[in-house]
């Protein structure tokens, strides 16, 4: 079986060789239709992958039905397409940085990806996912068998393995969290090949992992010593079975930057601008990234003399305690609304931040009698 898939792939590579070679008139107009129903679709490096693992025969678990992955329009997928594909994807201009966080990982089985899509849901950061150019089978990462790939590159320190289409840069990215599987103690070879190919100087690196029970630290170590990083925060190690609310407890638990904790919420209501110190949650944090967009208005209604509660556009994370609120505090309710207290209650809520400086006679004033808008708007 590996000779007969160690002969496709050889065959594969040297279709791929003949992709760079001459083309004749038909096949070049087929090309250029091809192209022409597929100029509105980007594609990623996430794509080249499983073209080239449905291609080689390996279980895929993403859904391929809605792919378009018939670049040379012939009516089915075939090595040819993946030359486009990967042609396409190297002549795309680089995206833009929507964010000054990356989460970039690296996943064989797909524990790593479990976490780093969760860090993705909580911080909203930009991704990039690490692929090997020669992809690892099963056997390759065989635990148990001493002259498998995976051990033979994790007893050679020099091993570098090949990214496939690797991220033209980090510039535009201050935070960097790092995620990959524990492979014999450590973090896999393709890391530090990832970690040499970039300036990581004045990043901000956090390093993240999973495994069966091997901790963080000794890769902690080697990535500290490999290259020069800007400042590198304690990683966390995750099992298989990690919840989304594990890696929220982490990441809540990192120290902020400068810039967030200056971070302050403005109130606009009954024409009087008020100003919040957001709360060191998850919810404030994913209510400061939202309104980083542009302000909302949400309508507030009165309930109970005591606050002003009214429906935000969007869900936020709770993480909801018993609370015995007092007039200023700022509070979500049930996931989905946003309650201003001027008096007292006893609930269970997540704290989005308290009102600066005013007291509660000053504040009852201000919102006033029944119903009020209120302007939301973030201020660095």
């Amino acid at each position: 079986m590996k000779k007969l898939l160690s002969a496709f792939v050889s065959v594969l590579m040297l279709m791929s060789l003949s992709c760079a070679g001459e083309t004749s008139a038909d096949d070049q107009a087929e090309e250029d239709l091809a192209s022409a129903a597929t100029a509105d679709t980007r594609f990623s490096a996430e794509d080249g992958a499983l073209l080239q693992s449905y291609l080689l025969g390996r279980p895929v678990e993403t859904d391929l039905s809605g792919k378009n992955y018939d670049l040379n329009g012939n009516g089915r997928w075939d090595v040819f397409d993946l030359c486009l594909l990967k042609e396409q994807i190297e002549a795309q201009p680089a995206e833009e940085p929507q964010s000054d966080t990356i989460v970039v990982y690296f996943s064989r089985t797909g524990n790593t990806e479990k976490i780093a899509d969760y860090l993705l849901e909580i911080t909203g950061a930009d991704s990039y996912v690490i692929q090997a150019a020669v992809p690892y089978s099963d056997e390759d990462i065989a635990y148990n068998n001493s002259s498998c790939r995976a051990d033979q590159e994790q007893n050679d320190k020099t091993v570098r393995p090949e990214i496939a289409d690797p991220i033209s840069s980090l510039d535009g990215y201050d935070t960097v969290f790092l995620g990959y599987p524990i492979w014999w103690g450590e973090e896999p070879r393709i890391i530090d090949t990832f970690l040499e190919s970039y300036d990581l100087s004045e990043k901000t690196v956090i390093p993240f992992c999973t495994s069966g029970s091997s901790g963080i630290s000794v890769s902690e170590k080697n990535i500290a010593a490999l290259v020069p990083i800007g400042e590198q925060l304690a990683g966390k190690r995750f099992s298989a079975s990690a919840s989304k609310d594990e890696v929220q407890q982490w990441y809540d638990s990192l120290p902020l930057t400068k810039e967030e904790t200056e971070m302050k919420l403005n109130i606009t209501v009954n024409g009087q601008e008020l100003t919040a110190t957001l709360a060191d949650s998850s919810a404030a944090k994913e209510l400061a990234q939202k309104l980083e967009s542009g302000s909302v208005t949400v309508e507030l209604g009165e309930y109970g003399g005591f606050e002003k509660v009214g429906a935000l556009p969007w869900s936020l994370t709770r993480s909801d305690e018993s609370t015995v609120t007092q007039a200023g505090d700022i509070m979500l309710y049930q996931g989905s609304q946003i309650t201003i207290f001027y008096g007292s209650n006893s609930w269970s809520y997540t704290p989005l931040g308290h009102v600066d400086g005013l007291s509660q006679e000053e504040l009852s004033e201000i919102l006033g009698q029944g119903d009020v808008s209120a302007e939301l708007s973030i201020k660095k």
